[in-house]
């Protein structure tokens, strides 16, 4: 039988089994033209939880149901106004911000933004993504993604410290060595998960084999994220043929802010010189289109999943 694991994005989340409760929902939910996808009929559903080496607490139950209109990742970022910056390197801020389109002085401000009094209707009616949104958003995506790729020492709460991207590794290869005696294995990773999926089937050797590797709203087509990638990532070899025995798809929203300054992955991963990356588009919808419950929701992404397992 297959397991399915999940590896979780940017920001604050709640504990492991709500979480993995909230991305199964978010697959299952049928709509009129669209058939939901329970895992639970024909998988083992795991996941690689990794938010406690970066958050002192998770996300309470009650935060989860509050974040329906705005996304978990918006939740625990609202609430603090984003993570700091403090120890985030100039030149990864200044090459991520050009990337990403965002002043690196502006994010670094540790000034709150304020939020309007109604918020879910605020920011349905924003096009593009307002800044009370952008800013807390992107300071979580810029503060985790720096904090793994740079191997950085961390204490989320008194009494704890991590080296991020070490721990994170640990952790990512216990649970596919735990599942790989019940099976083959489907990655299904989203937005920062994709790195470290992609890190550690590129980069850590005693990592296990996967079937195949599902990466949504990915921000591996930075360039700033392939050159702290490397020994393992080159363009004309980067498909991690060494762990991915069939198939690389790639789900992407072109509005998506995490993705969208460079959403194809095929022409930046290639295997001995040739684009074997599915890049398959799909339309979100609204303001928040980053959220794996939006892309969860579409027959684009279940379609896909339902050929891998």
């Amino acid at each position: 039988m297959s397991t399915v694991i999940f590896v979780h994005g940017i920001s604050n989340m709640p504990e492991k089994d709500v979480l993995i409760h909230h991305w199964h929902s978010a697959l299952a939910t049928d709509y009129a033209d669209n058939e939901g996808l329970d895992l639970t009929t024909r998988v083992h559903v795991k996941s690689v939880h990794w938010a406690d080496v970066l958050y002192s607490k998770p996300l309470a139950r009650a935060e989860v149901a509050e974040s329906a209109e705005l996304s978990l990742e918006s939740t625990g970022a609202l609430a603090t106004g984003g993570p700091s910056l403090d120890e985030v390197d100039e030149s990864f801020l200044r090459a991520f911000g050009s990337e990403m389109d965002f002043d690196p002085d502006e994010l670094r401000n540790n000034n709150r933004v304020e939020l309007p009094a109604d918020l879910a209707s605020a920011a349905a009616e924003a096009v593009p993504l307002p800044w009370f949104l952008k800013k807390p958003l992107m300071r979580a995506a810029v503060r985790d993604t720096h904090h793994y790729l740079y191997n950085v020492t961390h204490s989320p709460r008194p009494g704890e410290t991590y080296k991020v991207r070490d721990v994170i590794r640990q952790r990512f290869v216990s649970e596919l060595k735990a599942a790989e005696a019940k099976g083959p294995i489907v990655l299904v990773t989203h937005s920062m998960g994709t790195v470290i999926a992609y890190d550690c089937l590129k980069n850590v050797p005693e990592c296990p084999k996967v079937k195949h590797l599902m990466t949504i709203g990915s921000p591996l087509g930075l360039s700033e994220m392939q050159t702290n990638l490397k020994p393992g990532y080159s363009r004309e070899d980067g498909f991690p043929y060494e762990k991915v025995d069939l198939r690389w798809v790639n789900i992407f929203d072109p509005l998506d802010i995490v993705a969208r300054a460079d959403p194809r992955l095929r022409n930046d991963y290639q295997k001995g010189g040739g684009e074997v990356v599915e890049d398959l588009r799909q339309n979100n919808g609204g303001v928040w289109t980053h959220a794996f419950k939006r892309y969860a929701a579409q027959k684009t992404i279940r379609d896909a999943l339902r050929v891998l397992l």
